[in-house]
């Protein structure tokens, strides 16, 4: 169990720095190429739609034919899409090619690291789905938060700091970093069996009973985290007045903090709480909820900073709580291809927030914040009528309910 975990941690943090590293050294990279604005908004998103697209067939390609050799080979084409991508960067900052022809490659070179990551990430989620009770499946999924989580944390700086020798050595970083994955992969993952064959597989539905309110919640929750790092430089600058250098570090240190939020929710439930996914998601919507109101009323950066955690442990509960639900709520065999579902959820989620949070804030700057708490509002009174339904059924069977 522990290589199971170690591995799983390893290869989930590596595919979420993945995204993160390129992130912030994107709109520097677009200035440096001559390219505009509006081209970073699609290099990143190329991304998050293949991601989306190929989440689900990753997921179900690791029920036919292992969940370890998915994992391998998400890592390998991450290290090999991640190279073409500096490489395609280094032509460009050389002069060597540019204009539509530039553009076409940095986003076909983008979309294969989009491609690749979710294989990392459904692969492992499945594998921590397999043959676990429900308790231990919460453990379980906390290990993939929680790298999550350290990710979010890691990213950004781990850019910042390497963005000071060059632009381009965060994703020399991120190619040494996936290659040490794959090695720790190939040594400490556990072989897996395939779950089925594909002729006696039966097909998994996105809107049968029991998955698609967790299909929901991962909506809602992914979209919060996504809208805050697409508006929320935005957000404290037209509010605090913060010049530009200022604004970067206060933003990173913001959403270093929501990490550290889920890190520590996840070691909360992993080792203590032990809370069934209802209860995860109701406790993680009232935190995002207050997080969004204090986000509202906030006049001072720490008052911004206390909403950055309380967001992150909102969010570190309610991955957890859909995570283990979409597990539990199918059979054994279907594990791989509900793990795609909800990595395919989350792709989608990260094509939205930027398109939809970015044209309300134009509308009112509260607009975003507002919504995400009217969601997760919404979100927690729906699981919360769940609980006290099922809470009745148990007295009227004469049982008792947690």
């Amino acid at each position: 169990m522990r290589r199971k975990n170690v591995s799983v941690f390893i290869s989930v943090f590596v595919a979420m720095l993945g995204v993160m590293i390129l992130a912030p050294i994107t709109p520097s990279l677009i200035r440096e190429l001559g390219l505009q604005e509006i081209h970073s908004g699609i290099l990143i998103s190329s991304g998050s739609i293949m991601t989306a697209v190929m989440a689900p067939v990753w997921g179900s390609i690791s029920d036919r034919r292992g969940r370890k050799r998915v994992v391998v080979i998400g890592l390998i084409g991450l290290a090999i899409s991640t190279v073409l991508l500096t490489i395609i960067f280094n032509i460009g900052l050389n002069h060597w090619i540019s204009g539509g022809w530039l553009l076409f490659l940095m986003i076909l070179t983008r979309s294969m690291v989009g491609m690749f990551i979710p294989a990392i990430l459904s692969a492992s989620q499945a594998l921590m789905g397999d043959g676990l009770g429900d308790q231990d499946q919460g453990s379980g999924m906390a290990v993939i938060s929680a790298a999550n989580g350290m990710g979010l944390i890691f990213g950004p700086a781990i850019a910042g700091i390497f963005s000071l020798v060059g632009l381009l050595w965060p994703l020399y970083f991120g190619i040494v970093i996936t290659a040490a994955a794959l090695i720790v992969t190939l040594f400490l993952m556990p072989a897996s069996k395939p779950n089925v064959q594909q002729k006696t597989k039966r097909k998994l539905q996105p809107f049968q009973r029991g998955l698609q309110l967790y299909l929901l919640v991962a909506f809602v929750t992914m979209l919060g985290l996504f809208t805050i790092q697409v508006i929320g430089g935005f957000y404290l600058q037209d509010q605090l007045g913060l010049p530009s250098d200022q604004l970067a570090w206060a933003v990173s240190f913001g959403l270093m903090l929501t990490g550290l939020a889920m890190l520590i929710a996840q070691i909360l439930q992993s080792k203590w709480l032990h809370l069934e996914p209802k209860k995860m998601i109701l406790s993680g919507s009232l935190f995002v909820v207050v997080s969004m109101v204090i986000f509202l009323l906030a006049k001072q950066l720490p008052g911004y900073y206390i909403a950055f955690f309380l967001l992150g442990a909102g969010a570190g509960f309610t991955m957890t709580g859909f995570m283990v639900g979409a597990s539990v709520s199918v059979t054994r065999e279907q594990q791989g291809s509900v793990a795609g579902l909800v990595t395919a959820v989350q792709g989608i989620s990260a094509i939205f927030a930027p398109i939809v949070s970015t044209s309300l804030y134009h509308v009112d700057l509260r607009i975003p914040m507002a919504g995400i708490a009217l969601l997760s509002t919404t979100m927690g009174l729906i699981m919360l009528s769940i609980w006290r339904k099922r809470q009745k059924n148990h007295q009227k069977n004469g049982g008792f309910s947690l």
